[in-house]
């Protein structure tokens, strides 16, 4: 279907992913060199702008590491002779153990609830 923003056009021409055997290699500029048998490690003279203070060739370099950023604060533990110190396997302040400081008596008032009111009316 044709679209009057869409011209009709050609398929594109068909580009093999490779070059098939027997063809002809692909234009290597002179002076380059694809030879895997040279060595990455020669070179060649110190550059003029390289500081003739500085050793040539340069010292390689230790690879950086990246590690990942430090997890979430975690607050540490409590001694377990604290009194709101929490055991393992209890968490605060859903699982405490019984009879800690921290978990609900039963004379303590129910939390606060805000209804909605009329603003109207008025």
């Amino acid at each position: 279907m044709t679209s009057p923003f869409e011209p009709e056009m050609p398929p594109p021409p068909f580009v093999p992913p490779f070059d098939p055997p027997g063809s002809e290699s692909p234009y290597i500029p002179e002076g380059s060199s694809t030879d895997d048998e040279a060595s990455s490690d020669d070179l060649g003279s110190r550059p003029d702008w390289w500081p003739e203070d500085w050793p040539w060739p340069p010292e390689p370099e230790e690879p950086t590491v990246i590690e990942s950023p430090p997890p979430i604060h975690v607050w540490p533990r409590l001694p377990p002779d604290h009194p709101y110190h929490v055991p393992p396997g209890y968490s605060a302040p859903d699982n405490l153990p019984p009879g800690h400081p921290g978990e609900h008596y039963p004379t303590m008032p129910p939390d606060p609830v805000v209804h909605p009111c009329d603003w109207g009316d008025g």
